[in-house]
């Protein structure tokens, strides 16, 4: 057996790949929140393979000792623009918006990534192993389809193209619908609606027996994906009252998936999202009234939402980019009467259900090997990651902020003995 001291993962210059690994004196932090036990985890291929104590490897088993710190399953954003913009305040470097060409339905995101993108070991940095990568609206309500993705910079970094498609309802998209969000909410329906005509009348339209729809052939096809339930539709909105209209309208379709984004009242209507088991994204650390669609918004929602035992899973901050503060949302929300499991499942086992991914968000026989051994509490703002695993690999950390300061270190040592 081959066996490394952990530190010592962070002074390689690549992500270290290993089909073997066995990590020691784990103290794991599970799905079900519950936290203490020190454990053993022997991987391989990528997935835990088994869970106990003093396991034994063999001679190609490389092992690693966690020396009882933390250990959670990686974390899952579900809203973020890494892989879509390098420079929030550069327009050339964003790509996550259409413009000029109708509704966005058909718009996917997956084909603008950058699996190269700098950004991508700060979310590693943060303990972010996994991330929903959205769109957001160009001239449409509909805006596009978010792609999911992996933090590994360079290999397989895109892994499903069409996670869901999002529809923008907030105070200030209005703008897209000629400055009603009744009517947007309308034509959102309408489209629905209209796709549904097209796939009963599809042999028609494919011998051109029938006039052309409105509505483009990508986003039709779209749209009845959407219908189906083979994709979700995220709603971004905020007010409460729009909330109920938004679940009103589109559990009348009674195989469509609902997600709701944002929703910073939702706490008023709690019943409603219930009965209908729709989900919510939230940011937890967004509690000022920006306009008027947020003047209920409140720093104790996740509280709230999990007293009701609606499914809500935390994202990273407004507009969803500030990846660092998913792990200060859910300390917030623990200081605000959420229970720490509730908090850490939230930003793990939860999204990896709302979005179906397959395997990840918790530490189980089986489950993918995205792991994260942290200095100490997961939610604590004086804690961070030491070591991060992805599909059984250990990440490189260093960012580019690190090679910088190397760099500059080294010109500022040779300037002083010059």
């Amino acid at each position: 057996m081959k066996n490394f001291v952990l530190m010592l993962v962070f002074v390689w210059g690549s992500s270290l790949a290993l089909g073997d690994v066995l990590i020691k004196d784990a103290r794991l932090v599970k799905d079900n929140g519950e936290t203490g036990d020190v454990r053993d985890l022997h991987i391989k291929d990528g997935r835990i393979v088994e869970i106990g104590v003093n396991l034994k490897g063999t001679e190609e088993t490389v092992i690693f000792d966690a020396m009882e710190r933390a250990v959670t399953a990686g974390l899952i954003d579900s809203a973020t623009t890494i892989g879509l913009a390098e420079v929030s305040g550069l327009g050339v470097s964003y790509d996550g918006e259409v413009s000029g060409d109708g509704m966005a339905a058909g718009f996917q995101v997956a084909l603008a990534l950058n699996p190269a993108s700098t950004l991508i070991p700060l979310a590693s940095n943060d303990g972010i192993t996994r991330g929903i990568v959205v769109p957001e609206p160009g001239d449409s309500n509909f805006a596009g389809q978010s792609a999911s993705v992996r933090f590994v910079q360079g290999r397989n970094f895109l892994q499903r193209e069409d996670n869901g498609l999002h529809l923008y309802l907030r105070e200030r998209d209005r703008r897209y619908a000629g400055g009603s969000r009744a009517r947007a909410l309308s034509l959102a329906v309408d489209a629905l609606e209209e796709a549904g005509r097209f796939d009963r009348q599809r042999e028609a339209f494919d011998s051109n027996e029938l006039r052309p729809f409105a509505i483009g052939l990508d986003d039709l096809e779209t749209l009845l994906r959407v219908r189906s339930g083979a994709m979700p539709l995220v709603v971004h909105v905020d007010r409460a009252a729009d909330i109920r209209n938004v679940v009103d309208a589109f559990t009348a379709f009674p195989d469509l998936r609902l997600i709701l984004a944002g929703a910073a009242e939702a706490w008023k209507v709690t019943e409603r999202l219930l009965a209908h088991d729709i989900p919510v994204l939230i940011n937890g650390l967004d509690n000022l009234p920006q306009n008027f669609d947020r003047l209920g918004a409140r720093l104790d929602q996740a509280y709230l939402l999990s007293s009701a035992g609606v499914r809500f899973a935390l994202m990273s901050g407004s507009p969803y980019s500030e990846f660092r503060s998913l792990t200060q949302a859910a300390g917030v929300a623990v200081a605000n009467g959420l229970a720490w499991e509730q908090a850490l499942l939230a930003i793990t086992a939860v999204p990896a259900e709302i979005w179906g991914l397959e395997g990840l968000g918790k530490i189980d026989r089986g489950a993918k090997a995205d792991l994260v051994i942290w200095s100490g509490d997961p939610l604590e703002v004086s804690s961070a990651p030491i070591a991060v695993m992805v599909d059984g690999e250990w990440v490189n950390l260093e960012t580019r902020q690190d090679r910088l300061a190397k760099r500059y270190l080294e010109v500022l040592n040779l300037e002083t003995k010059d």
